[in-house]
């Protein structure tokens, strides 16, 4: 009788209770791996932008002001999703949840759709002071009680080559330009006063009180849109004659353009005495007006006539051309010269350096762009000849306001360049105004690197009639009988 088999246990129960043990404290630490992770990985937040064409890689300027940010900044996207500016608004939330992930302890975005939540929009447009029946479709910008609006028409460019086909599509998308501006502006809010010379027949730009034009030649209405949607200043008219003097609040004078009459003593004599004490000055001069003079002790010297571009690569029509040379370093050319992107002018007046030279404690004159050197002047002298200037004297460095001391001034021969129809039409002009405006009111040198606008990429599937014919009936018959035939293999496998 064969002796009866006795299964033993293979292992002893305080192995097994040493297993359990083991089993639990593995696990026991790796969930406390997992959450130190996580708790770490909270507010250290890495995020990799896997494609190189991406639209809404924040720039390297942004990411700067978003890093000096000590404030909250409330964004609000009042927007009718499936609207009449649906493609917009697709790009502004994809582009501000960017911002929101990249400092999310400061930049909170919300969407407000006022079709779906009139209630609160009602309550919204009321706290601002809004008219609910016009405004719609824009992104508010709040902080401490300061506050920035971004409409909708005002973030995009349009190609208007295709117009009289009947279509106008957008071409490019100003949302970082315009946003990163804003944000900076709610959040280090800044007093700016900007002054538009008149009594010379100056360009205008319009009515700083929204209502009608009050002087009578038009065609400053962009420039004056610059400076406070985009600069944060407001503006408003001057005249210096009789006891009208330059006021205490002028962090900005423009003279655009004078074309009538040459400016009196007791004007150019205020205006001299504003410079010396640390002025700052935007003077687009296209003909003689009795200003040069006092220009000149700053380095530079207007010529008395025209010049025009020969050069048939950069002559646009009669009379305009594109600047062939953008002269830096300076902050104001850097990004167009980087860019390569000329700007466009109007027989411009020439600038020469005045004729001292560079003695010690006078003014620095940086000369920032020229023609070709196949253009002429009045007497038909061909050369090269320089059409922008920038002067700083006694300012200093490093101090990011209006009131870090010392004078700036921005110098042209000509007007019309930043007029109307050219800033509407060559965007390089409107980044120039931009771009001096902040350099002359002492701007954070980060803003001036420039913030140019993403293009919309489209894209157009052409089919004839007989691949369209094929596509539908793949999308038809194709498909559907592709997925029968699988399901029906299938069931003949499983059948056998």
């Amino acid at each position: 009788m064969s002796p009866t088999d006795t299964s033993k246990p293979s292992f002893a129960s305080g192995r097994r209770w040493t297993g359990a043990l083991n089993m639990a404290a593995g696990s026991m630490a790796v969930l406390a791996l997992v959450v130190m992770i996580n708790y770490m990985a909270g507010g250290h937040i890495l995020r990799l932008q896997l494609s190189h064409d991406a639209a809404f890689k924040l720039s390297r300027q942004t990411l700067a002001v978003l890093d000096s940010l000590t404030n909250d900044v409330q964004v609000t996207i009042f927007f009718q999703p499936n609207g009449d500016n649906q493609q917009i608004y697709g790009l502004t939330t994809a582009l501000l949840n960017e911002y929101q992930n990249a400092k999310p302890n400061h930049i909170r975005v919300s969407l407000l759709d006022y079709t779906r939540f009139p209630v609160p929009a009602k309550e919204l447009l009321t706290k601002y002071s809004l008219n609910g029946a016009q405004e719609k479709d824009f992104v508010i910008f709040e902080s401490n009680g300061h506050k920035k609006i971004v409409y909708a028409k005002e973030m995009a460019e349009f190609d208007l080559s295709e117009v009289m086909s009947g279509r106008v599509r957008r071409s490019a998308f100003k949302g970082e330009l315009l946003f990163t501006s804003d944000i900076y502006a709610v959040s280090n809010p800044q007093a700016l006063k900007t002054y538009f010379l008149y009594g010379h027949e100056e360009n205008n730009p319009g009515d700083p009180a929204g209502g009608p034009e009050k002087l009578g030649h038009t065609g400053y209405s962009k420039l004056a849109d610059i400076l406070k949607k985009e600069i944060d200043s407001d503006w408003g008219l001057l005249s210096l004659r009789g006891t009208n003097d330059v006021p205490h609040d002028c962090q900005l004078l423009i003279i655009a353009g004078p074309r009538e009459g040459e400016f009196l003593p007791e004007e150019t004599n205020k205006i001299a005495g504003y410079l010396k004490n640390g002025g700052r000055l935007l003077a687009l001069l296209s003909k003689p007006c009795g200003l040069e003079p006092v220009l000149q002790p700053w380095g530079v010297v207007f010529g008395n006539g025209r010049v025009l571009e020969k050069d048939p690569k950069y002559m646009v029509s009669s009379g305009s051309f594109l600047t062939a040379v953008l002269i830096p370093p300076h902050p104001i050319i850097n990004p167009l010269a980087k860019d390569k992107t000329p700007i466009l002018m109007w027989w411009a007046r020439p600038l020469y350096p005045e004729a001292r030279g560079k003695v010690p404690g006078a003014p620095e004159v940086s000369f920032l762009a020229a023609t070709s050197t196949n253009a002429v002047n009045e007497t038909n002298h061909v050369s090269a000849y320089y059409l922008l200037a920038a002067i700083e004297q006694g300012v200093i460095k490093g101090v990011d306001t209006p009131n870090g001391g010392g004078t700036k001034i921005v110098v042209a021969g000509d007007s019309d360049f930043l007029d109307d129809e050219f800033i509407e039409a060559w965007q390089p002009n409107h980044d120039f105004a931009y771009l001096a405006l902040s350099w002359l009111l002492q701007r954070p040198p980060i803003l001036l690197e420039g913030l140019v606008p993403q293009p919309i990429k489209e894209y157009r599937l052409y089919l004839t009639t007989t691949q369209s014919a094929t596509v539908r009936w793949l999308f038809l018959a194709g498909m559907p009988a592709a997925i029968l035939a699988l399901g029906g293999l299938v069931w003949l496998r499983r059948r056998h």
